[in-house]
């Protein structure tokens, strides 16, 4: 049976046969407040590791599926394979590049919590590995403050601002973090603040509890704190998304999670920036009234764990590699009797104590692990991850190096090295993602100077620095009704070639790439053009990627 599915995949990966999918429906309708709910940490891990796991073990649709080459593909994609602006996504630097002061700025309206008159703590923080409190400024703002560990100042803080502003950019939901620094002695503790002792038992903060959570934050020579603060996103909390099905008591919220591509695609992101920590506890649900409407908008939250950071301490040096439990790891090491050492055990130094541990030298895309599976991730599809790549490579050096700066890093060196290792991991992700679809992108029509009209495209490959425009070589193919219509041609350098002239019928435009001579040519991209009233008469209507 393996042999005949085999053979079938081979002819199915693609069907060159026009689909244009329906638009999705607005998710910003009006609709009543979902309740307020709680996922419990323990709960989603057994759900993550063992009950998903053992349901996808005898989804046999699903196996045949992936064994044939036809994975079920991303529900919410357009005739272009993009996704459209949402309540879980807003198309940002990939769409269209920012300005070096939009990614600093990222998703802040503001400056961050006033000074002036000082700040009373008005909440403990409910759970995490990091130490914080909720802190209320003179304007009535709120805000969450989060701090360093003692002995690696600035990790923590500016881990999780430079994150949420590259995962803001990249198009998602994310707070307002900010980078503060005060003295202690502007905090006061308002009345009826509570506070969870050791035992779990909740009793009334003291001053001492503060001056105690105070005492465990690095600190400034000076006595100075530095602290991340979080400002409370503005609507009704009604607590975290998980990554697969939906949520019931939202009637905006008709595509089963696993099956949105931005879902899917948060793991190319977060293996990118080291986000391991993508459970469900780390995204939020808030009821928003937006222009008028009052809908549920997904947050993406608590970047404290990413790049070099775990919020507590350096990154382990196992991150990226074992999920927390990881059944397959141990059997590898109890079989290898501990004799085998992975690369990823060395050469993991920390170089820089504000940076952690982060570098690109063992990076895989393909093979980083989360902290627990995850059905979104477990279901992207290499067009998923190609899309996913796509924003990535979006990102040049001087945008990542102004979100760094975003992080407030003291030492030149450690904001250098961060924006290196961030370019390095940038194009490892753009090189085995653009290996695996065609990286042919912004089809187009265009008149050219004789009067004719051409097919224009881009080859993100070469745009993006990744191979050579020189040893590029393109293979048009002409067809209708899925038959080919003429011998293919062979473009060197710019994927451009003169239109036929055709009649009323939708043309399919089928390429290939191959980069230099010694390699094969890669699985095709088809474009169909139609007649429209535009300038040029024709438009590109819709593109299919084969995987």
């Amino acid at each position: 049976m393996l042999i005949v599915l085999a053979f079938f995949a081979s002819g199915c990966s693609g069907t060159g046969r026009l689909n244009i999918p329906d638009p999705m429906p607005d998710d910003q309708r009006d609709i009543p407040p979902p309740k307020k709910r709680k996922i419990y940490e323990e709960e989603d891990g057994f759900d993550q590791q063992v009950a998903r796991q053992f349901e996808q073990a005898f989804d046999f649709s699903r196996h045949i599926r992936w064994l044939t080459g036809r994975p079920k593909q991303a529900y919410n994609v357009d005739a272009f394979d993009e996704v459209a602006n949402s309540s879980w996504f807003t198309n940002r630097n990939g769409r269209r590049p920012m300005t070096l002061e939009e990614i600093k700025r990222g998703p802040n309206t503001g400056d961050g919590p006033a000074i002036l008159n000082g700040w009373t703590v008005v909440a403990a923080k409910p759970g995490g590995v990091t130490h914080g409190f909720t802190i209320e400024d003179s304007r009535g703002d709120r805000y969450l403050l989060k701090f360093d560990p003692q002995g690696y100042s600035e990790l923590a803080t500016g881990a999780e601002v430079v994150s949420t502003k590259l995962f803001y950019a990249a198009g998602y939901n994310t707070p307002e973090n900010y980078i503060v620094e005060f003295q202690p002695d502007i905090l006061t503790l308002a009345e009826n603040v509570v506070i969870k002792d050791k035992s779990g038992k909740k009793r009334i903060m003291t001053r001492a509890d503060l001056d105690n959570i105070l005492s465990r934050i690095a600190r400034r020579p000076d006595g100075t704190v530095r602290a991340m603060a979080s400002k409370i996103l503005e609507g009704k909390i009604v607590g975290p998304f998980r990554y697969y099905k939906t949520r019931k008591d939202d009637p905006n919220d008709i595509i089963p999670h696993e099956h949105r591509r931005e879902l899917r695609s948060v793991s190319v992101i977060s293996a990118w920036l080291n986000n391991y920590d993508t459970k469900a506890n780390n995204t939020l649900d808030v009821y928003v009234n937006e222009s008028g409407r009052r809908y549920v908008k997904h947050y993406l939250i608590d970047f404290g764990s990413t790049l070099g950071s775990r919020g507590n301490m350096p990154m382990p040096f196992w991150v990226g590699y074992e999920h927390t439990y990881d059944p397959a790891q141990v059997l590898k090491n109890t079989v290898g009797l501990g004799l085998y050492v992975p690369r990823w055990e060395k050469d993991r130094e920390i170089e820089f104590a504000s940076i952690g541990r982060f570098d690109a030298n063992n990076f895989r895309p393909d093979k980083y692990k989360f902290v627990t599976p995850n059905m979104a991730f477990e279901n992207l599809t290499d067009r998923d991850g190609f899309w996913a790549a796509k924003i990535v490579m979006s990102f040049t050096e001087d945008q990542l190096r102004a979100a760094v700066e975003s992080g407030q890093y003291t030492d030149p060196e450690a904001a250098d090295y961060l924006v290196e290792t961030l370019v390095a991991r940038r194009d490892i992700t753009g090189r085995y993602w653009f290996d695996k679809i065609n990286p042919l992108d912004r089809f187009e029509i265009r008149n050219s100077t004789d009067g004719k009209q051409e097919f224009v495209c881009a080859d993100l490959a070469v745009e993006f620095g990744l191979e050579d425009r020189g040893q590029s070589t393109y293979r048009f193919e002409f067809r209708t009704d899925g038959k080919p219509q003429g011998e293919p041609i062979e473009v060197e350098g710019t994927p451009r070639i003169a239109v036929p002239p055709f009649g009323d019928e939708v043309i399919e435009v089928r390429i290939r790439t191959r980069r230099g001579e010694s390699r094969k040519w890669s699985k095709y991209v088809s474009a169909f053009i139609a007649r429209d009233d535009n300038p040029a008469g024709l438009s590109v209507i819709a593109i299919e990627r084969q995987e």
